[in-house]
């Protein structure tokens, strides 16, 4: 039974991110825990200092609760680590579907790079996204022939993956 397949966790959308259930149900208990803890043991303190008003006292205690979910929040982040990473290479999908999944034509992508701002095309060209900015009208102030040439590298590249 040893070489049984590890279970892979199920996954759920939260709020428009995918999350391990478990592990959100989990962070929720510790947060409200860790949280409750620092506000009750700080109304304990604070409540039985001579000469402090009882306003002042529910104070510090929010306050101590503050500190407490971002203590929890620390706590959470170590346990339970991001799961996703960040490509930014084409994986299978042509800039066509993808721009489709983006609500976008090719025409409309073209016309918009042909005007965008020369910070958005540094950006682009930071990030290395050369099959977008191929597409980049030859008419345009934006225009660099290098753009399909590195595009077509990055496809020939990624087929000997």
């Amino acid at each position: 039974m040893s070489n049984q397949k590890k279970e892979q966790p199920k996954y759920t959308e939260v709020w428009g991110d995918t999350v391990v259930l478990k592990e959100l149900l989990l962070a929720c208990l510790i947060g409200i825990v860790v949280t409750m803890t620092f506000f009750l043991v700080g109304q304990n303190v604070f409540h039985n200092i001579e000469g402090l008003d009882k306003g002042m006292a529910d104070g510090y205690a929010l306050l101590m609760g503050l500190i407490g979910c971002l203590f929890s929040g620390v706590v959470n982040a170590r346990l339970f680590k991001p799961k996703r990473s960040f490509d930014g290479r084409l994986q299978g999908d042509s800039i066509e579907a993808i721009l489709e999944q983006a609500g976008m034509t090719v025409e409309e992508e073209i016309k918009a790079l042909a005007t965008v701002d020369a910070e958005i095309i540094a950006e682009l060209e930071d990030l290395e996204m050369y099959s977008l900015l191929a597409l980049v009208p030859e008419d345009s102030p934006n225009y660099k022939a290098e753009y399909k040439e590195k595009a077509q590298q990055q496809i020939n590249g990624q087929e000997g993956e």
